[in-house]
Order: C-alpha cells, then sequence, then structure tokens
C-alpha cells in the first residue's frame, strides 16, 4: 500500500483514538467479551449495549495486495430502551486505483452514512439461545467511493454459551441498487473465548455474502483477531483477515482490523451496574 494513501486515511482514525482514550468521568464500564459489528469481525453478537450507556467506537481496515485500500468507520451507540440499541454510523475510505503501484491515481470519500436497530428478544438460558433482530439503513455517500442510492438490511443474530467458549450466529438480506452490487444473502459463524486474567479475548468468524444475480460469484471472508480491555471503559481489538475466495483465486488479499470503543453514561438518567475493573483480575 502507499505510505499517502495510509497517512491520508490513518491520520484521521489516530486522532480519534486520542480524544477517545483521555479519561474523563463515566456511569459505565466497557465489556471486552462484547461481539461487536467489524470489531474487529464481520459477525456479531445477540447482545445489545446496555441500558443508558453510550457508545463511541472507530475502526480502521487497512487491505493489502490485489487492491490497496484503507477504509474506516465511526459509530456512536446508546440503549434508550431495556434490550434495545439504536447507532449512527459514517463510512468512508480510500483506495488505490489501476493495475499497479506505480499508479499515483487513487480514490476515496464518504461511502456511506448509516444508522440502525438491534432489538435483544431473548436472553441466553439453559434451554435457548440469546436471539435478536437487525435493521440497518445505508444512505448515498459522495466522492468516487459514496454510495449511489439506498441500502436496507435485514439480520437475525444467535449466540449460545458453552461453558467459557461462546458461538454466534447471523444470516440476513440487504436490498442494494444494482450500481451498488446488487441485493445479497448475508450468513456468518463467529466465536470468541476470554484468555489471560479475563481482561482478553481471541474471536474468528467466517462470514459469506451470496449475490442474488446468478453471474457473480460469492464473496468470503474470514478474520482471527482479540479484544483487549484497556481499562473499564476502553477496548482495544486488533484483527487480521482476508477474502477466502480471492485466495482460492490465487489472488493475494490480507487485511489488518485496528479498532477502539469508550463507553459513557449519564448517571442523572441511569444507574448502570458496573463491570469488575480488569485491573484487578
Amino acid at each position: 500500500m502507499k505510505a499517502g494513501g495510509v497517512r491520508r486515511a490513518g491520520v484521521p482514525a489516530f486522532a480519534l483514538f486520542v480524544a477517545l482514550a483521555a479519561p474523563g468521568r463515566s456511569a459505565a464500564q466497557e465489556d471486552f467479551r462484547s461481539t461487536d459489528l467489524d470489531r474487529p469481525l464481520r459477525v456479531e453478537d445477540a447482545y445489545p449495549i446496555k441500558f443508558g450507556e453510550w457508545e463511541v467506537e472507530v475502526g480502521l481496515r487497512a487491505g493489502a495486495g490485489e487492491e490497496d485500500r484503507a477504509k474506516g468507520v465511526v459509530e456512536l451507540k446508546t440503549g434508550p430502551w431495556w434490550n434495545t440499541q439504536i447507532g449512527v454510523e459514517l463510512h468512508g475510505g480510500w483506495e488505490r486505483l489501476g493495475e499497479d503501484e506505480d499508479d499515483d491515481e487513487d480514490a476515496g470519500g464518504l461511502e456511506s452514512a448509516g444508522a440502525h436497530l438491534l432489538v435483544n428478544f431473548n436472553r441466553e438460558t439453559w434451554s435457548w439461545p440469546a436471539f435478536s433482530a437487525r435493521m440497518d439503513v445505508e444512505s448515498p455517500g459522495a466522492g468516487d467511493l459514496g454510495r449511489d442510492e439506498w441500502a436496507v438490511s435485514l439480520k437475525a443474530v444467535g449466540t449460545r454459551s458453552f461453558d467459557r467458549l461462546r458461538l454466534h450466529a447471523n444470516a440476513g438480506y440487504t436490498a442494494a441498487a444494482t450500481v451498488d452490487g446488487g441485493d445479497f444473502w448475508r450468513a456468518g459463524l463467529a466465536f470468541d473465548y476470554p484468555i489471560g486474567l479475563f481482561s482478553r479475548s481471541i474471536l474468528g468468524d467466517v462470514y459469506a455474502e451470496f449475490p442474488t444475480r446468478e453471474e457473480e460469484d460469492a464473496r468470503v471472508w474470514s478474520t482471527l483477531g482479540t479484544r483487549w480491555q484497556l481499562t473499564n471503559r476502553t477496548v482495544l481489538d486488533l484483527g487480521l483477515g482476508g477474502r477466502i475466495d480471492q485466495w482460492v483465486d490465487g489472488q493475494g488479499d490480507v487485511e489488518l482490523v485496528i479498532g477502539i470503543s469508550r463507553v459513557f453514561g449519564i448517571p442523572a438518567l441511569a444507574d448502570v451496574p458496573a463491570y469488575p475493573n480488569p485491573r484487578l483480575d
């Protein structure tokens, strides 16, 4: 990947990382076991953010291989009611155009602005897994990478625990304009497992998209990563993955995923139960 492209994509994300890491008062605490979407996996768990909490997330995906690119997301979400999560996101990035690294032409811009609603219908019990449904709406973007039309996604999310191991399953459908790639089905499986002094976890997933147009092949990704609870309000995540279907075709495609999240609460609105401080484990 070109150094200039990485610097352009990385500076805004780094600035947000520093801002999120700044100390301050909070009535909420982060959870390293949360499998948040794109942090670093493409598969999420069935649990919404806790009632009364707010969370800011920043993530960056940088890929090198057949296509050099860096894409980032900034998200703000909250739990306005019990078992409910709403959030807004901005997706943007940079991508190299051309056949080789000597081509100076590149593209960038705001890919889309989005909003989501996630509702949990069942907490995990001895007999049943946790189950949620999620709806996403994405708007057209701006620049060379921007979406041209609106898109709507619906997804079912399940989580089941086996001792300390948790498994997650996602399945859904995205309706999008042909110019943006068209409609596709999606499905994924993931796991997470705590390690060390119970402030870190390892996690991985396999995620696939199946376009409804017969002339298009399925797209398959896999990611392996970790989430590390830095403080009781801040979690860092790192991951490494890529397109499995491109590897099968002999095309190199590897991406690094890095992100950070920070939660905060408003004591006057909700008394949020605290997680144990990982530094005391």
